[in-house]
């Protein structure tokens, strides 16, 4: 349970260390959603919101109702295209104020990579409780196929213990209300375990199919941590491309101004001397 709480914080930690004040003009498609963290319950469940709340909050739950883990993986992959979008937006953005666009691009795609990172750990977290629950609950088929067994050995004991008692009955003719009155007993017990049995049994099945139950989940969470890790791994290259194009267009605007203050500089010097070479003359 601690440990995941102290998951949660740290996806909070990491979507909390993205914020940051953007001061030019982006559009709103592409750094919408950049800041958003995880909640985790500290009971053992999770939260099921359905999406974004109006703190940019992602719930989810542990498949049990509302919002399935699914949602983390489908919030990675739109982070993913928005940094990637991101990207593609540096390239196609014109000369005017290419440095500070491509500068707010940066931040919009670092913040949807934080925001798959944040998902990433959330799956993470969703894979860890269902392979407890899987573990716990292989435990608990074990102690009832256990059990299941005794009774039916029991049941087994009871029934052949019966079987002498109603033999006793044609043998022991002296002996009949005696031998009757044991194997009616037996009788008794015999269909007590039976049922005992039956109904042990009938919770053995019971077991099986949670187990089975939750091992397909496990499944499905295994196969979506897959994606899901693979989106966060793309929105943070695509996060790394972005700065690199960034400060690529930061030192293109450094070199072009200057080589502008150099040519001002040479023509002022040229001024200066046809100026001092016409008084000369006269």
């Amino acid at each position: 349970m601690l440990r995941i709480f102290v998951l949660s914080l740290f996806a909070v930690s990491c979507v909390s260390a993205g914020k940051r004040t953007i001061s030019h003009v982006v559009p709103q498609q592409q750094v919408q959603s950049t800041h958003q963290h995880v909640v985790i319950a500290d009971h053992g469940s999770y939260e099921a919101a359905g999406g974004y709340d109006h703190h940019g909050a992602v719930a989810y739950d542990d498949g049990k109702g509302g919002s399935t883990g699914a949602e983390l993986t489908s919030l990675a992959h739109s982070s993913a295209v928005q940094a990637k979008n991101a990207v593609q937006n540096q390239h196609t953005q014109g000369s005017q104020a290419a440095y500070g666009v491509k500068s707010s691009l940066a931040s919009a795609a670092l913040g949807a990579a934080q925001t798959a990172q944040a998902a990433l750990v959330g799956k993470q977290a969703i894979v860890q409780n269902l392979k407890r629950q899987a573990i716990e609950a292989q435990s608990r088929l074990q102690g009832e196929i256990s059990q299941y067994h005794q009774m039916e050995q029991a049941a087994v004991a009871a029934q052949e213990a019966a079987q002498q008692a109603q033999g006793l009955v044609g043998s022991l003719t002296a002996a009949l209300a005696t031998a009757q009155a044991g194997a009616d007993k037996s009788h008794h017990a015999a269909a007590e375990s039976a049922n005992a049995a039956a109904a042990q049994h009938e919770m053995v099945n019971d077991a099986k199919q949670k187990v089975a139950g939750i091992i397909g989940q496990l499944q499905s969470a295994l196969g979506d941590l897959q994606e899901t890790e693979a989106a966060a791994y793309k929105a943070a290259e695509s996060a790394q491309i972005a700065q690199s194009n960034a400060a690529a267009a930061g030192l293109a605007v450094a070199v072009a101004g200057a080589k502008g203050a150099a040519h001002a500089a040479a023509a002022s010097g040229g001024d200066y001397y046809q100026h001092g070479h016409g008084h000369g003359h006269h």
